[in-house]
């Protein structure tokens, strides 16, 4: 069976001509999120890490399977420590309604972004002592994390006036 393949304009074949549907998204998504749930409790099994997300051994073969490794034959399995599996994230500018996309290539870049995020919420609530920590000058995917106080007030006010809280965005996906 033939397929056809979308072409660049360099007439080399893409591979993904169509962006993937909402089920995928989720499953992989949910997937990442089991990752980090491994990551974070080496005590918890796979088997219960998929119970608790609801995701199903073909997402997990699909989308992690590289990031997972056995000891031996029917030993248990375990995940490695970092992956280099890519995922766009998005953090609020200093404009109302306008998000940064942040290409991550790593489970650490994602860290990094996701307690970039938890210091600037901390600092939202007037605790700065977690923003004051984290590294200056921090690129993730090419983006450059704010960390100075003016720039991150005027990215909690921007969060503050948007028509859609920031929040909300993640609840969604999660």
């Amino acid at each position: 069976m033939a397929r056809n393949k979308a072409r660049n304009e360099k007439g080399k074949a893409i591979h993904n001509p169509r962006p993937a549907g909402r089920r995928s998204q989720s499953a992989r998504r949910k997937a990442l999120h089991l990752l980090s749930d491994l990551r974070r409790d080496p005590k918890l099994t796979l088997t219960q890490a998929a119970k608790n997300r609801d995701v199903s051994p073909r997402s997990i073969r699909k989308y992690i399977e590289s990031q997972l490794k056995q000891d031996r034959p029917g030993g248990r399995i375990r995940v490695t420590a970092s992956d280099r599996l890519r995922e766009t994230l998005h953090i609020p500018s200093t404009k109302p309604d306008v998000l940064i996309p942040i290409h991550t290539k790593s489970s650490r870049e994602r860290q990094q972004v996701g307690e970039w995020f938890a210091s600037i919420k901390e600092a939202g609530r007037g605790d700065f002592v977690r923003l004051n920590r984290f590294p200056k000058g921090t690129f993730v995917g090419g983006v450059r994390l704010p960390t100075g106080t003016h720039e991150v007030q005027r990215v909690l006010e921007a969060m503050e006036t948007s028509e859609q809280p920031f929040e909300h965005l993640y609840a969604i996906a999660g």
